[in-house]
Formats: structure tokens, C-alpha cells, sequence
């Protein structure tokens, strides 16, 4: 088996992981790249945005748009068997929370992720993807169109395997994530009460090497024992939104309740800012959170 594999981002349509409104796939077959394709698709959870500041898409390009479930067909037959390689664990996220709203069974699609590999592979002032791509020297891109992000993702995955010799994706995934295990990431701790990143945890798990900043009251737990727990998966805990924090977890919001004239907090509202000036920073629900740490 070649270097096979296909490069995959998936844009949503609001703060709710399972609203995939963009699908971009990136071929690579014997180490070189074969295809390079996007489409639009209808959400699952319905024609409610917020993010088209992102990426531009809103619901009337999505009306007539194929389905989730014709999606998956498109990508099953794309992959002939060889793995998604991803940048993050984001997109196995969206793929998770579709097929949960749609009631889908798991084509069982292998996804790999691409930032663990960055991060283990390379120390950098910071790991988003233009970052990421400006470090390979590789050509710029239409940051945040599906196509353009999965071909910037194909592209770092074949650099990287260009610098450690791998010649198949197993062993690109062994070589990298087989040597020490430590986290690049910094600790934010302006308040002494902010617990520090535990270096010692999963590299492997979607929240290391994350900063993460909480917004609001949860259900689930308290403020610090949400901290304590991101921290003990290998995050750091940031008090406030900045040019470092790259997930925010909205306490008490639903994306579908946003309407004209609802007010988000300065947080949310500064994760925005920064993410339409092409910062990697994720802004998830009580729920995505809570997913994401059962992961």
C-alpha cells in the first residue's frame, strides 16, 4: 500500500457540529495528489447560520443543495478504502453529529488527524492552518472554502512525509506520534486559580495542545471543575478570548434560538472577530463540549 489517503474539511452552518452545510476532498493516491473537489450540502439541523461570516455560505445557496446522506455515498466511493486525514479533530465532530441527528448508522470511515501529527512533528508560535502552511512553504489558499482547506491539509500530511521518509500513511502516523509524547502548547495562566495543561495526558485526544475559554454558566459542571477537566486532557485554561485560544464553550445557548436582535457575549463575540481574521478558533455548544470529552 502507497501513500493513499484522502485530505477532508467540512464547513457548518452554525455553532451546532452537526450543521454541515460544505463538503472539500482531497485525493491522494501513490503520494500525489488526483482529485480536488467541493460541494455545498443541505444541513442537517436545517437552514438556521450564524457562521457565513466564516466562509461566506448562506442558506439560500444551500436550499437546493445534495443531502447528508448522499454526501456519505460520495465519500464512501471516493475513498476506495484508504483513510480521511483531517486537520483536527473538528471534522470527525460534524461526521459524528450529522449521522446522530439523522439517526445514520457509521460507515466505519477511518479518520486521521492531521494537527496531532503537526504538533508532534514540528514546534511552531502556533498551529492554524495558514500558519501551518506558511511554515511548508506552500502556496497560499482561499482559507475556509472546504476544497482549498482539504488540499492545504493533503499538502502539509505529504511535506511531512516527505521530511520523515514515511512512503505509506501508517507509517506516517507511526513515525510521527511514536516519538515523545509532549505538549507544545503554553499554558495561559494569567490567575494563579487557572489549572496548568497535564502534559502527561493523550496526545491523541481532540482537546491537547488546545486553549480553551469558557463563556457563560454550564449545566453540566462549574466553571472550575470545567476548567480542571479540559486541563486534565492536556488543554490550557484561558480566562479571556485571545490570538491564542482556539476553542470557546458557550454555556446556556443553542444555535437555533439566535435570532435577529439576540446578543452573544463579548467572548463569542470576540472568537468571531478573530476566526473572520482566519484565526483556527472553534465556538461549540454545552453538548459539542460535552462530546468532545467522552471522546
Amino acid at each position: 500500500m502507497g501513500l493513499n489517503f484522502t485530505a477532508i474539511d467540512f464547513e457548518t452552518a452554525n455553532f451546532d457540529r452537526g450543521s454541515v452545510c460544505a463538503v472539500g476532498i482531497t485525493k491522494v493516491v501513490d503520494g500525489a495528489v488526483v482529485q480536488n473537489e467541493s460541494w455545498l450540502v443541505k444541513p442537517p439541523t436545517g437552514l438556521d447560520f450564524t457562521n457565513t461570516y466564516i466562509h461566506g455560505i448562506g442558506p439560500q445557496h444551500v436550499v437546493d443543495a445534495p443531502s447528508w446522506d448522499w454526501t456519505l455515498d460520495r465519500l464512501q466511493a471516493l475513498m476506495d478504502g484508504a483513510p480521511l486525514v483531517a486537520y483536527s479533530a473538528f471534522d470527525k465532530g460534524v461526521y459524528n453529529a450529522a449521522n446522530k441527528i439523522l439517526d445514520l448508522p457509521d460507515r466505519g470511515f477511518v479518520f486521521l488527524d492531521a494537527l496531532s501529527v503537526v504538533r508532534q512533528h514540528v514546534a511552531l508560535d502556533g498551529y492554524r492552518l495558514p500558519r501551518v502552511v506558511e511554515h511548508f512553504g506552500l502556496s497560499d489558499f482561499n482559507h475556509h472554502e472546504a476544497g482549498a482547506d482539504s488540499l492545504a491539509c493533503a499538502q502539509i500530511a505529504l511535506a511531512i512525509a516527505s521530511e520523515t521518509g514515511a512512503v505509506t500513511i501508517d507509517e506516517l502516523w507511526h513515525k510521527v506520534t511514536e516519538r515523545k509524547r509532549v505538549s507544545r502548547a503554553r499554558p495561559y495562566q494569567k490567575k494563579a486559580a487557572l489549572p496548568g495543561a497535564n502534559v502527561e495526558a493523550d496526545p491523541g485526544h481532540p482537546l491537547f495542545g488546545e486553549v480553551v475559554c469558557f463563556s457563560g454558566d454550564l449545566d453540566s459542571h462549574t466553571r472550575p471543575e470545567a476548567q480542571k477537566l479540559v486541563a486534565d486532557f492536556g488543554a490550557s485554561v484561558s480566562s479571556g478570548v485571545t490570538k491564542k485560544t482556539s476553542l470557546v464553550v458557550m454555556g446556556g445557548f443553542d444555535p437555533r434560538t439566535l435570532k435577529a436582535g439576540a446578543t452573544l457575549s463579548s467572548k463569542v463575540e470576540r472568537a468571531m472577530e478573530l476566526a473572520k481574521k482566519g484565526q483556527r478558533i472553534e465556538i461549540v455548544t454545552e453538548q459539542t463540549f460535552l462530546e468532545l470529552i467522552q471522546l
